[in-house]
């Protein structure tokens, strides 16, 4: 039967590992999901072997040293930094961000164990069992960590998670753990010092540095959000002057492409009637030429470049396009969101649709208007099922840093001219239907899109 002593004797010893056991579950809350290494167990275990080593041999040496306490932790944090960093493949930065979450998830937690076991100790009927390195007081310590883990892992990791993707400014990063390096040791020394001398000033310190160190957590959250807006917001830029270059190469080309087609109409025209050529290869050359003629006129001329050149995309793929729409009604959008927003919508529907049998592929665009809305529906055939995010597909392609942004983009437009969109599958069909009220948008609607 183990005897209070034993147990006493075994937790002293085991002081650092359950520190460092505890500090390495807190960083795993927001980092467990970054990419892993190549051979991730080998290195794991190679990371875990010296520290868990390390953590014997310091328990075993540092006497109940406050300085040696304070220096072995500090080195053994610095070794498990440099294990993430080997198991992990992530930016240096973002891992310290992550790491300095971590810490101050551990932090908060210890405070709030140390708040209540010195409380339990007040009661004199309690005070026996929760002395240090006692098996009730351990077991408090296990408790105060599952239940604070799992709290914030719930709300802060699974934000940072869905946040992900981002690199975090090095300032930030910095700034983040210059405050911990600084403020830490302070507060530790100062709780330190003042538990010898008042019970009542020393929980109000350690709650103090509970609600620090929780509102730093909430910042960790909000600078995770402005990375990721930052990260977006260059991305769609690049895109949308991508974009305005292909609209300007397209328009350039059908231009060319339709003085070409007309004088090519009236040469055939003439051959016909003066030349000796067969009248049935001639109606095929005719129409064959007609298919890339045959501009698409809506009433707006952007929108007429944007779909003619989606219209001859189709018909070298084999996609059977229909379109009904009421350009003239698109007047009150600049002419670049218009080339983004169909462009997108379109290079979409084709991408989906060329990887279907022949016969299968169809796009159908219908742009009306119903009183003071203008309505978009679009349509192609589509199979299988979309894991969705925030009302749009989550991409299914391999590097999702770069891919994407079509869909959010079309969210931002729609966004910024005050209308809404729906996105569903069903029926073997993949559905988007937009609806923008008719008017310019005011400058207060523009200056709130900016702000969010």
């Amino acid at each position: 039967m183990l005897s209070p002593e034993l147990v006493r004797n075994f937790l002293l010893h085991t002081k650092f590992l359950a520190i460092i056991l505890a500090f390495t579950i807190a960083t795993l809350l927001f980092a467990h999901r970054c990419k892993k290494r190549s051979h991730f167990g080998l290195r794991a275990t190679a990371v875990a072997l010296p520290l868990v080593l390390l953590s014997l041999l310091f328990a075993y040496i540092y006497g109940g040293s406050l300085v040696l306490e304070s220096l072995f932790c500090g080195i053994l944090i610095l070794i498990m930094f440099a294990g993430l960093m080997f198991c992990y493949q992530e930016n240096i930065w973002n891992m310290v961000f992550y790491f300095g979450s971590g810490f101050m998830t551990w932090y908060i937690t210890d405070r709030l164990f140390l708040i209540i076991a010195s409380l339990c100790r007040i009661n004199p009927i309690l005070r026996p069992y929760f002395v240090e390195n006692t098996f009730p007081h351990a077991l408090l310590y296990a408790g105060c960590f599952a239940a604070v883990y799992l709290f914030v892992y719930f709300t802060a990791g699974l934000r940072m998670y869905r946040l992900s993707g981002s690199e975090i400014p090095m300032q930030n990063a910095l700034l983040l753990i210059l405050l911990v390096c600084i403020l830490t040791p302070i507060f530790y020394f100062e709780s330190q010092v003042i538990a010898n001398y008042n019970l009542l000033f020393y929980n109000i310190l350690n709650f103090g540095e509970i609600v620090f160190y929780v509102f730093m957590l909430l910042i960790q959250v909000l600078m995770l959000v402005s990375a990721k807006e930052h990260t977006e917001f260059h991305t769609m830029q690049k895109l949308w002057l991508e974009e305005k270059k292909q609209y300007q190469l397209v328009k350039e080309n059908i231009d060319a492409l339709n003085i070409k087609c007309h004088d090519l109409k009236h040469q055939i025209r003439n051959l016909r009637s003066t030349g000796q050529v067969d009248s049935a290869y001639l109606d095929d050359l005719e129409r064959s030429v007609a298919v890339y003629n045959s501009t698409v006129r809506t009433g707006n001329e952007t929108l007429d470049i944007v779909l003619t050149d989606k219209r001859l995309h189709c018909a070298t793929h084999n996609i059977q396009f229909t379109c009904i729409a009421e350009g003239k009604k698109m007047k009150f959008m600049e002419s670049m969101d218009i080339v983004s927003l169909f462009g997108n919508i379109l290079d979409n529907a084709i991408e989906c649709e060329s990887q279907l049998p022949a016969e299968m592929r169809f796009i159908h665009l219908s742009i009306r208007s119903n009183q003071q809305l203008l309505l978009i529906h679009v349509e192609n055939h589509f199979e299988g099922t979309l894991d969705m995010k925030d009302g749009i597909p989550i991409t299914t392609k391999e590097n999702k840093l770069y891919h994407g942004y079509g869909m959010l983009s079309i969210q931002h437009i729609v966004k910024k001219y005050g209308g809404d969109f729906h996105i569903s599958t069903g029926d073997n069909l993949f559905q988007i239907d937009i609806m923008l009220p008719i008017s310019v948008p005011s400058s207060t609607q523009k200056a709130k899109v900016s702000a969010s």
